[in-house]
């Protein structure tokens, strides 16, 4: 009921609507745990009254309208069936398992849809009178505001509210018997059985020892899921760290998780770890966990569980080396000192450790989460400092004795008798090896987990020694006198633009050096090597899927003379982390490295050697390829998945690269095929190109303290001295390291140079439907279309329809190329507008839909894709209001009103890019293809947001009028459940469609006229 009452308060408060429309450029949300509901406003400070006046309107003054609540009923129910996907049934799976102790695995925070169902305005009202009091409520206010006028103008706003006389406790003295929230009569408490210690200690208050001495095992059938899991957990009561000399064991435990996860990394050294280690405090619940989630074949079960569970016991029993303490200490460190360096104005704790609060939204959410347990919370320097002294602390004696606490209840004869709770999930199918069938999966015993389990055998000493991690020595490249020296085509008119080199084996390099603050983000580094080829090169040499396979391997495998562990311990030590990906163009190789000169040349050093000498081997290949069957099988069971792809296939009959591999695609990839991928794509670096992205954090005390002079950045922020400083530096650094690194690498001739692909859409649309079958009935509705690609130009399909409409760009895309990109992602922010007020406010049809856009750079295509998840009885009428939402430009154009919020919405969600996303500036970094002379070099951004801001109703009824296939669209009706739900569709086509679709009728006239007596052309679905 609270995440239904959380629906009525938020959505249906008038002046949060109010405020929210009216310009004042304040977003808003709302979360339901199990233990609070949390109502978030953020605003500029100068509107902090206007935030307040709707919180209160939100919590004390909903209105219960019946028209609202039938609303938000729909909402909730559609939310359950959206969110119930495989992700979901493993997390309800777990908590149920391992809360089955107290009533969380009854009270999930989302509701039962028969309840949900039934729940009366009445019914709502009462649970809101009850709990929704002030003395129930807490109220954050974080941002550079002053106290006093805060206070006055909180007094003012919710002084009205008077006290409800519930019988409670000082606000902060909490149930500690229970979750962590006000002790209040009528609430029920939930405490928790507790995993016993080998000693016995008493490590909480009396009321916590409730202690379990025995295994328990549950076993449940997820039929989404493809592998099987398997996971340990343990309950501890939670101890916070709430002081500065608390610091010590709350880092000793965390060195302890870092030393496990580095020895699985040593024994599994193809890449493919099948098991995760993890420990922390889970305020959500009020305990401390310990978890060991073991990822396996389900007809390898027994296998995996007895290899992970023998390092386990392994360490408990003979403990962990010194140089395995000097590595996990140097992790977890360097990840402190890496964040705190990186937003210096954040916040940082010992509920989340390794993660910086950075935004008020942020420390808020810090706030709520660490005030009542009472953990640790200081400024990100601080923390650093007092954990740098609480390492000095710990030796391997007393990181050994934490081990062994934290892994006993695993049991073997370290530990005694295995204890705590195991929660197994196994599909109710699997694929048979040889056939590719499904056959059912018979899921093992509780009894034959149990004994799996306790009866893993153990290794000796000598073996157990010769696990131990050792520190890999750095990968130069080379002697760097035999480098040839970059050439510098740009240089930078003044700090934080872009500075282009051209190396003489031909790569290009583009560099984006600027400081860190609030805005650009945190102090962080990335490069994006971009390879053409991609999965369309594929298709033309006849391998589909080689390049995504060749990835796989890359990531995780050997180089030059280093082995897999090596390179992949030096990554870690270093803070290198990779992502990379096969395009539809192109491949993608991204790397993110900390701003520091070590890290730096680190992260160059593995890309030489990956481009170099990679050790592509049959061991990667196989964990490779295994990897490849999971995504894939994984998407068959997916219903966003599996309609997109059917969506995409009937959109691009032709074209299979636009899509992602699929299962029988990934059974015919070979090792050759990997190999032959690498030499066609990475033989020659020539034609390559280099994007480096990198905000610095200024350099305390490097300038003279007397002077203070300031310049502004591509933002608009001013940049001191320090800052710039710090900038120049950085940007000398990445030239050496490019130039010693990069240079050796062999040039010439690209052998995948070859021409852009140019797909070209069906013109005809069409219908189709998809059914998973599945215990739980769930809808998706998508509708799809085409559109031009990023510079304005489409497909053969869309160039031929524009032609026949004559539709034209106009002189504005001729003068900024940004133009019809920008028209467009602002167009179809104003219809997702348009269609979450009608399918989800006015016909309560979903309670989540939205419009994408994929908009391809490389090449002249384009599509978007209508998204509504509702319901199976309800699927035909979302289908045929989404085309209406999709359609409605035509007789209601859009209006300044609408263009105006969604300027803002688009203006937040960029802003919010800056500083969270990793590899936003890398983006920002490549020219435009005609060089506006008012935009200073790869100064992508400040040209975007004035074009946005000149954007008006004109514009975005010429960006309407460039989608495709509005008349004759593709449609994908997905379902899943029993046969049943597919068959609550008509028979018929549900979209009505033109006779002649503008596409049909392009074509036709565009044709060339067939001679007398001659076939007529015929267009084929």
């Amino acid at each position: 009921m609270a995440h239904m009452l959380e629906h009525v308060c938020f959505l249906g408060s008038r002046r949060r609507i109010e405020l929210q429309s009216g310009g004042l450029g304040m977003t808003s949300n709302a979360c339901t745990d199990f233990n609070h509901t949390v109502y978030h406003l953020s605003m500029n400070t100068e509107h902090l009254q206007f935030g307040l006046e709707a919180l209160a309107d939100i919590g004390f003054l909903p209105a219960f309208e019946p028209q609202r609540v039938a609303k938000e009923r729909a909402a909730v129910l559609s939310e359950a069936q959206m969110v119930n996907d495989c992700q979901y049934r493993l997390q309800t799976q777990f908590l149920g398992g391992v809360h089955r102790d107290n009533i969380i695995h009854e009270r999930f925070p989302i509701g039962l849809e028969a309840q949900i169902a039934s729940w009366s305005v009445e019914q709502l009202r009462a649970f809101h009178d009850k709990w929704y009091v002030p003395e129930n409520s807490t109220l954050y206010i974080v941002g550079d505001i002053d106290e006093e006028l805060a206070a006055a103008k909180v007094h003012e706003i919710f002084s009205c509210f008077s006290a409800s006389k519930v019988p409670i406790s000082s606000p902060w003295k909490f149930d500690e018997q229970s979750l962590y929230r006000p002790a209040m009569d009528g609430r029920p408490s939930i405490l928790h059985t507790y995993v016993k210690t080998d000693d016995d200690t008493d490590v909480a208050p009396p009321a916590f020892l409730n202690w379990r001495d025995g295994l328990e095992v549950s076993i449940e059938k997820n039929d989404l899921l493809q592998g099987m899991q398997i996971c340990w957990a343990a309950k501890m009561p939670l101890v916070a760290a709430s002081r500065s000399e608390d610091l010590s064991s709350w880092l000793c435990t965390r060195l302890v998780v870092e030393a496990v996860r580095l020895r699985f990394s040593g024994r599994w050294r193809s890449g493919v770890i099948p098991c995760n280690f993890h420990s922390y405090d889970s305020i959500r619940e009020a305990v401390a966990m310990t978890t060991l989630t073991i990822m396996t074949e389900p007809t390898r079960w027994e296998m995996t569980c007895e290899d992970v569970l023998q390092e386990i016991l392994a360490i408990a029993k003979y403990g962990l080396a010194e140089e395995e303490l000097e590595l996990a200490k140097r992790i977890v460190l360097d990840r402190v000192r890496e964040a705190a360096n990186a937003q210096p104005w954040a916040m940082m704790g010992t509920l989340h450790g390794y993660d910086p609060a950075g935004t008020s939204r942020e420390v808020i959410d810090e706030l709520i989460a660490t005030t009542p347990c009472g953990h640790l919370l200081l400024d990100a320097k601080s923390f650093e400092l007092a954990l740098q002294k609480a390492s000095r602390e710990i030796d391997l004696a007393t990181m050994n004795s934490t081990a062994r606490a934290m892994l006993g209840f695993f049991g073997g004869e370290a530990g005694g008798r295995a204890r705590g709770t195991v929660v197994v999930s196994c599909p109710a199918a699997i694929n048979e090896e040889h056939t590719g069938n499904k056959i059912p999966f018979v899921a093992p015993s509780v009894a034959k987990v149990a004994e799996t389990l306790r009866n893993v055998p153990e290794l000796d000493e000598a073996e157990a020694s010769s696990r131990c991690v050792s520190c890999p020595a750095a990968m130069p490249p080379a002697k760097e006198d035999y480098f040839t020296q970059p050439v510098t085509l740009e240089d930078p008119a003044a700090d934080s633009e872009t500075v282009t080199l051209q190396l003489a084996n031909g790569l290009t390099v583009r560099m984006l050096v600027m400081p860190a603050n609030p805005s650009s983000g945190p102090a962080r580094g990335g490069m994006r090597l971009t390879v053409p080829g991609g999965r369309a090169g594929d298709v033309r040499e006849g391998r589909p899927a080689s390049s995504e396979m060749m990835l796989q391997i890359l990531d995780n495998c050997g180089a030059g003379e280093w082995s897999r562990e090596e390179v992949q311990l030096y990554r870690v030590l270093n803070s290198v982390t990779t992502h990379l990906r096969a395009g539809a163009d192109a491949l993608e190789l991204d790397v993110h490295f900390a701003p520091s000169p070590s890290s730096t040349r680190a992260a160059l050093e593995w890309l030489h050697w990956t481009l170099k000498d990679p050790k592509l081997d049959l061991t990667g290949f196989s964990d490779a390829q295994l990897r490849m069957k999971g995504n894939a099988l994984a998407r068959e069971k997916s219903l966003e998945a599996r309609g997109r792809q059917e969506l995409l296939e009937s959109m691009y009959p032709s074209q299979t690269w636009l899509a992602e591999a699929q299962l029988q695609e990934v059974n015919h990839l070979t090792l050759g095929a990997a190999k032959k991928a690498r030499a066609s794509q990475f033989t020659s670096v020539s034609g390559m190109e280099l994007n480096i992205a990198v905000c610095v954090a200024s350099r305390s005390g490097s300038t003279d303290g007397l002077m203070h002079e300031e310049s502004a950045d591509i933002n608009g922020n001013m940049v001191t001295t320090e800052e710039s400083a710090a900038v120049a530096e950085m940007r000398r650094a990445l030239e050496r390291e490019i130039h010693r690194c990069l240079s050796p690498l062999l040039g010439g001739p690209h052998p995948g140079q070859q021409a852009r692909p140019a797909p070209s859409a069906s013109s005809r649309g069409c219908e189709r439907r998809v059914h998973i079958p599945d215990n739980d009935a769930r809808a998706l509705v998508l509708v799809g279309g085409t559109c031009p690609g990023f510079w304005g130009r489409g497909d053969d399909t869309w160039e031929t329809t524009a032609k026949y409409k004559k539709f034209s760009w106009g002189a504005t895309a001729n003068e900024n190329p940004l133009y019809p990109a920008k028209a467009m992602e602002l167009m179809i922010e104003c219809l997702n507008t348009r269609l979450l007020g009608r399918v989800r406010d006015q016909l309560s049809l979903t309670y989540n839909c939205d419009i994408e856009l994929t908009m391809f750079e490389g090449f002249d295509a384009g599509h978007f894709i209508c998204k509504v998840f509702t319901f199976p009885e309800t699927q035909q009428k979302a289908a045929l209001a989404a085309v209406e939402v999709l359609r409605s430009p035509g007789w209601m154009p859009f209006t300044d009103r609408e263009i105006e919020a969604s300027k803002r919405v688009m203006a937040y969600r960029e802003a919010r890019s800056q500083r969270e996303e990793k590899g936003y500036w890398l983006g920002r970094v490549s020219p435009l293809p005609v060089q506006d002379i008012s935009l200073s070099p790869g100064n992508r951004f400040e040209g975007e947001r004035k074009l946005l801001e000149s954007l008006g109703s004109d514009d975005v009824q010429r960006a309407w009028h460039a989608l495709g296939s509005l008349d004759d669209p593709f449609v994908v009706l997905a379902t899943s459940g029993s046969p049943q739900v597919a068959g609550m569709l008509p028979p018929t086509q549900v979209v009505d469609r033109s006779r002649v679709p503008e596409a049909v009728a392009a074509a036709e006239a565009a044709a060339p006229q067939s001679p007398s007596g001659a076939a007529s052309q015929i267009f084929l679905d």
